[in-house]
Formats: structure tokens, sequence, C-alpha cells
């Protein structure tokens, strides 16, 4: 009983704090967007539904496993200097699995410009009932932006340089917070998160042009697991992205497994892109994902840009002990 009291007095005193953040986020997010004409996001890969930790602090450690996952994506096959966004995590459940850490590297290459984001997850379990758990999670970390901007070739047909391009961008030591929350139980689970609540400005060191910031956008996602003692089991799920004065964003996904082993499925996100992904799992520990998008925009689907995306991750069994929850989001 005393348990269950220190849990009712935690959640009373959390749930409101992350309500607060939401509505604080989105006001500023609101200036923020006023004083900047172009942003940045965090990463969200097609792949989301398999490792929500970039975007939600609350799912690090949320297995009994230890894990490390690598995630790789690259925009518009075939166009010289598209965006490529790679990412690394690492999770672990600690203290009877009701805490959990984790550690995120994302790096996003845009020709010259490049955007490294390191930060560390923590996570908090509080069982709500006999079958459903919620997880709060803290992610804090740091950001080092550069852009090269004296490398590009620019012809304007003048003799006088471009002052906007005369010098080199680098912002480093950038501060990065977020919060999350996920409720989940074995059939489904429902998150909302803010994975950037500071928005950190863009600078160059000589006309102090500020030409992008980090717009505080909120995740909200959820999924449900059908056939859970089937050989052919189905998983919808759903991720909607917004941000005050930013056009809201949604991804509408299926996925069907097949025997525990072969995931196969689709995805469709309302700016008009559409995306088949696959699953494999290898050896119980080994994990290998693949997606690829593609636009289907009248003007854009005739260059065939496709994005293609890998995932790949591989889990520890430092404990061996049995596992009695099989992990399908």
């Amino acid at each position: 009983m005393r348990a269950y009291g220190l849990k009712r007095v935690f959640l009373q005193r959390m749930i409101p704090v992350v309500l607060c953040m939401c509505g604080v986020s989105s006001v500023f997010a609101q200036i923020d967007r006023d004083r900047s004409h172009k942003i940045y996001t965090d990463p969200v890969f097609t792949q989301y539904m398999n490792g929500m930790q970039t975007i939600n602090p609350a799912y690090a450690g949320m297995w009994e496993k230890v894990g490390v996952q690598v995630f790789t994506r690259r925009y518009f096959m075939g166009q010289e200097g598209a965006p490529l966004m790679t990412a690394a995590s690492w999770y672990k459940p600690v203290k009877n699995d009701n805490n959990g850490i984790g550690l995120n590297i994302n790096n996003e290459h845009i020709g010259y410009e490049n955007k490294l984001t390191i930060a560390a997850d923590y996570s908090y379990q509080v069982r709500l009932d006999w079958k459903t758990d919620l997880r709060l999670g803290l992610k804090v970390g740091i950001i080092n932006y550069d852009n090269l901007l004296t490398r590009y070739d620019l012809d304007w047909g003048t003799d006088e340089p471009d002052q906007a391009f005369a010098t080199d961008v680098h912002q480093h030591l950038m501060l990065k917070w977020g919060v999350g929350a996920l409720v989940y139980t074995r059939e489904y689970y429902i998150g909302l998160s803010i994975p950037q609540i500071i928005s950190n400005k863009f600078r160059s060191d000589i006309a102090n042009f500020s030409s992008l910031a980090d717009v505080r956008y909120c995740y909200l996602l959820g999924g449900y697991f059908f056939g859970r003692q089937r050989q052919i089991r189905f998983k919808p799920t759903l991720l909607v992205k917004g941000a005050v004065g930013e056009p809201i964003v949604a991804d509408l996904a299926a996925n069907w497994l097949f025997w525990d082993q072969f995931w196969v499925g689709a995805m469709y996100r309302t700016n008009n892109t559409a995306a088949l992904l696959t699953q494999f799992v290898m050896m119980k520990n080994i994990r290998f994902g693949y997606a690829m998008e593609f636009p289907f925009g009248r003007e854009i689907f005739k260059y065939q840009l496709q994005t293609h995306e890998i995932r790949v991750v591989y889990e520890f069994d430092f404990y061996r002990r049995p596992y009695t929850r099989k992990q399908y989001f």
C-alpha cells in the first residue's frame, strides 16, 4: 500500500508538469516561428513504430533487454548533396525494470550542412493497474551545428561576394532537453512527447543572421496489436506531429507479423508520401529492417526520388533470464 501511495503522489506531481511543458512549448514555438524562416526538427524514421526512443525518451529501457539499434536514412537517391540521416541508440533497464536509461546519437547531413545531436534518456515506470503501465521520460543532451557556407560554388553574375555566404557557421554545445510519456499494455500503447523543448538559434559569426531554428514539435503516437496467440498478427499504428504555426503531419501504418519472425507493412503520410516496410527477426537477438519511401505528387513522382532506410538492432542477453514479454512495439 505504501508503494502505491508513493506512485500516486508521483503521478499527481509529474503529469501536470508534462502537460504544462506541452502548453509552454507551443507558446514559445509561435514566438520563434516569427523570428526564423527555416526550421530544424528531430529526426523521425519511417520505422519509428519499432524503436520510438529517438522521439520519446519514455521508451528507453522499456523491455527486459540491453540493446543497440542503428538507423540510416538516405533521401532522394541519385541526387547529389541529398540529405543523409544516421542515428544510433543504446538502451538498458535498471532496478527491476522500473527505470530505464539510454543514449542517442543523431547526425543529419545536407550538402555542407551538418547537425550532430548527443542525448541521454531516463525513464521511470509506474504500474496503473494489473495490466497497464505508465512510463515518463526525460531527454537531455547537446547539439553541434556546422554549415560550411564558403564551400558553396556560387555564381550570381557579379564580382561582389554574397555576404550571406562569406562566413562559415560553427555553433557547438547548444542545449537539448525534452520530455515524454507512454501508457501501454500487452495489446496497445499511447505516447506523447516533446523531444526538443529549447529552441536553439543558428547564427553566423559576422552577420548575426538567424538562418534557422529548432521548433518544438509535439508527437502523439499509438498502436494496437491484434492476434497475440496467432501465427499471423496485425499491428496498426499512428503518429501525429504538430507545432504552432506548422502544418500537422500524420503517419498511418499497417504491419503484419508472420510466425514471430517476419514483418511486412505499408505506411501513408499526409504530405503525399507512401512507404513499404519489412523486418526480419534473426537468431532471437538480431533484427533487420528496411523501408522505402516514395512521393506520389504529380510533379515529384516522375523523378522517382525514393528515400531508403535501414535499421539494425542487436540485443544482449546479459542477465540470461526467461523473458515473459515479447517486444512487438
